[in-house]
Parts: structure tokens; sequence; C-alpha cells
């Protein structure tokens, strides 16, 4: 996965007319895929009133987007293997332009599919621009991949703003043409315009070392991207109808509440490389994981929009940084191998996603009450602190 496709000019040669676009393309790109990923949730009330979903019903739509997921990071190493990076980007652009297009189809059973359509797109988009940006940061890539993930914490706490103005003045199909369009039109740029990194950059001996990473340290990385995204996926996504739920932000602002979570998000990941230069990474992530869960835990019993609204930047505080340190700990010790065996690590985190948010619908259901559901990523968070534990220091700088 690491050698470019035959006669590729590498992304990094002096002679690259593109070398300054690339990454200002990406960046944008992964914008558009912060709004993308994020768009259920504050589109969740709506659908929910719309079709008459129960809650169970309500969580196939992150299920579905999370299978698209899986099966996009299926597909990843093969497809940079053979045509590289640039053919990921752009086939990754048009599944999102299609499947949020088709989401104004209209009826439940388009919905689903059109969530799997645009999930297949971001399983293909998030760990391409991750992993192409992480391993050729260098020891820089913790702070490179927080500014990364700050494009697309900016795309995130705008999904919330954009669908509740948009439905509020009756332009929600409008405004889900105008992410399809941008969306198509990344897929052009980027797969027009040259991304191959120049693999000189690497000796032989990282590529090496990289084999004697030991089953414990990749099942311990395996699981903590599992219940993060899980965790993250959940809060995100069931914010919005919690609100509606304990009636704090007054009905027709019930859509807004997810961008607290997202600002949280978002300033975190701004902060994120002042933080590293004071910490080390396992410390943020412990930080990281022991402020969400507490934000978390306080979140059960907010009764008021302000106690909600900061309970939901807490946990989007301690949430920040934890999937751009896990991707840096994840090259840290594959190396080379990062981009191969990063594939089965991404999927486990897609995994998460598709089944922890459910879980939390299916226990809301069972309970008759959606606190209860979201005691599930109170729970992942202590869980993740234990695991942090098991992975050793990174073998590469």
């Amino acid at each position: 996965m690491n050698q470019p496709p035959e006669g590729a000019q590498p992304f990094c040669s002096s002679g690259s007319s593109n070398r300054g676009a690339a990454p200002l393309l990406v960046h944008f790109g992964f914008i558009v895929t912060g709004i993308v990923t994020t768009l259920l949730g504050p589109l969740l009330p709506v659908l929910i009133v719309r079709w008459s979903l129960s809650d169970e019903r309500a969580g196939l739509f992150f299920t579905l987007q999370f299978c698209g997921n899986l099966a996009g990071i299926a597909s990843l190493s093969a497809l940079i293997s053979r045509y590289g990076y640039r053919a990921a980007f752009g086939a990754g652009f048009t599944f999102l332009a299609l499947g949020v297009a088709a989401l104004n189809l209209g009826t439940e059973l388009f919905g689903l599919l059109a969530t799997a359509l645009y999930g297949y797109g971001l399983g293909l988009v998030l760990p391409a621009a991750n992993l192409w940006v992480a391993e050729f940061a260098g020891s820089q890539r913790a702070a490179k991949l927080t500014i990364l993930n700050l494009a697309w914490g900016i795309g995130a706490v705008s999904s919330p703003a954009l669908v509740t103005f948009a439905e509020a003045n009756h332009l929600l199909a409008l405004a889900v043409y105008g992410i399809a369009g941008c969306s198509a039109i990344l897929a052009v740029s980027l797969g027009w315009i040259d991304l191959e990194p120049n693999i000189q950059q690497h000796d032989e001996s990282r590529a090496q070392s990289g084999t004697t990473v030991r089953a414990r340290t990749a099942c311990a990385l395996g699981v903590l991207f599992f219940l993060y995204v899980g965790a993250e996926t959940s809060i995100g996504g069931w914010a919005a109808a919690l609100a509606t739920r304990t009636g704090v932000a007054g009905g027709s602002l019930d859509g807004l509440v997810p961008a607290y979570f997202w600002a949280g998000i978002l300033a975190g990941r701004a902060l994120g490389p002042l933080v590293l230069r004071h910490a080390s990474e396992r410390a943020a992530l412990v930080l990281g994981l022991a402020l969400a869960g507490a934000g978390n835990g306080a979140l059960l019993r907010a009764s008021t929009l302000s106690a909600t609204a900061a309970c939901l930047v807490v946990v989007g505080l301690g949430f920040a940084g934890i999937y751009p340190l896990l991707i840096s700990l994840m090259v840290g010790q594959f190396g080379a191998r990062a981009s191969l065996l990063g594939n089965v690590i991404f999927a486990l985190g897609s995994v998460g996603g598709a089944t922890v948010p459910w879980l939390v619908g299916f226990t809301s259901t069972l309970a008759s009450s959606l606190r209860a559901g979201l005691l599930i990523p109170m729970f992942a968070c202590l869980a993740m602190i234990a695991l942090v534990g098991l992975v050793p220091r990174p073998r590469f700088a």
C-alpha cells in the first residue's frame, strides 16, 4: 500500500505543481466529511417524526452508515495499492455525493440505502486522509493529525446549525443537494491532482522493524478504536434526541444541541498542538478520556439547556484529541505497516460506530429511558482508560 502506482509523481517532489494545492484540498475535504459524518445527529429528530420511528429503528441509520463505512475501509488498501491516493479520494467523494443526494428520495428504505452509500465514501476518505498525513509527518504526526481533524471538527460543528436553519426555512432538500455538490467538486479535484507521496523518505529499517508488532498491542488498539468511534457517534448522534425528550431546548432548537458537542471537539483540537508540547500522547489520552467520561456522567443528570450544553462541551473537549492520538499511536507501533494493518483497526472503529449507537437505542427502548442508553458511552470511556495501559511506547518517531 505504500507503493504509488506506476508512473505517479511523488507528492513531495519539487517539480510538482500541485504541491501546495493538495493539502488545502484535503483539509477542505475534511470539513465536508465532518458535515456528512455528523449529519444524522441533527436530522434524527426530523426522521423520527417523518417516518414514526422507534429509537431502535432510528438507530439502524447509524448501523447502515457504519456498515457502509466498514465496506469502504475493506476496499481501501487494494484501491490505494493499485491506483494511489487520488483514486481513493476521487471514489470516496463520488460516493459521498451520490449518497447525500439520495437522502432526498423521501422514503425510509431509500434513506437507509443512501446512508450506507455515503458511509462507504466516508470509509474511503477518512482513513485515507489520516494515513496520508500520518505516514509522512514523522515526529510531528500527532500535531498534524490534530490539525487535520480540526478541519473535520469545523464541518461537524457546522452541521447542526446548517440542518436547523435549512429545516426552519424549508430549505433542507436544497442544503442536502449543496453538500452533495461540494462532494462532487472535491471528487473531481482530488481525483485529478497529484497526491502521491515520495516513498524515498522512508528507509528499509522502518519497514523491517515494523513486522515485530505484538498481537496484544494490535488487539488493544483495535478495541480502543471500536469503543471510541462508538462512544463519539453515540453522543453526537443522540444528543438532539435527548434534548427533545428532556425538553431543555424548546423543540425548535433541538437540532442545534449537538453543536455544543462538536464545538467542544473543535476547541479541543485547536488547542491540541499546544497541549502536546507539554504532555505525552499517553497522558493526553488518559486525561481526555477521563474528562469525556465525567462530562458524560454529568450529562445524564442535566435538566436545563445551559447544563446540557456545558456537559456536551466538556465531553467534546475530552474526545477532541482521542482519534488523532490513536492514529498516531497506531503509526508509532506499526511503522511502515500502518497502512496495511490499519485497515483492520479502522474497520473495528466502523463496527463500533455501527453497533454502539444502535445499542444505545436498543437499551433506551428496553428501559424506556434514553438516559439509560447513554450510560453505554460513559462505560466505554472507563474501559478505554484501562486499555491505554496495554499499548507500549511508540517504536517509530
